[in-house]
């Protein structure tokens, strides 16, 4: 497979992986969301802000990659156990965002690269 064939599928894959996270989004404050569905998202979220992790996060590289694996996995496969019916109107609900999602995804990439330049600033003040 070409180099362009695999950006193409990683891209799929990533489009893929938003839509079902603005779904999660939608089901966690549908009201006919099964219990356990909601349960396992607070669990997926105390797992990543807890200072415990499988790998610790500051390692290189790797520290991160069982968060990532864990976040993918869950988004992937936790909108395929939601009823049907939830599904259909988180789908609804997320057509408005769909428009949206590119201007907030860039605003996020433009503050992590401002929060990035302050974090280098301040290590060179601190290293002089």
């Amino acid at each position: 497979m070409t180099m362009g064939g695999r950006l193409f599928r990683f891209w799929g894959w990533l489009k893929v992986l938003r839509h079902d996270a603005v779904i999660l989004y939608y089901a966690w404050k549908h009201p006919l969301t099964p219990n356990y569905i909601k349960g396992l998202l607070v669990a997926l979220l105390a797992y990543l802000v807890s200072p415990l992790d499988i790998l610790p996060d500051y390692l290189p590289a790797v520290g991160i990659a069982d968060d990532a694996a864990l976040i993918s996995a869950a988004v992937l496969y936790l909108p395929r156990l939601l009823p049907s019916r939830v599904v259909a109107d988180c789908k609804r609900q997320s057509q408005k965002w769909s428009r949206r999602l590119p201007y907030i995804f860039g605003l996020l990439l433009i503050l992590g690269a401002v929060w990035m330049v302050v974090v280098v600033i301040i290590f060179r003040k601190l290293l002089e």
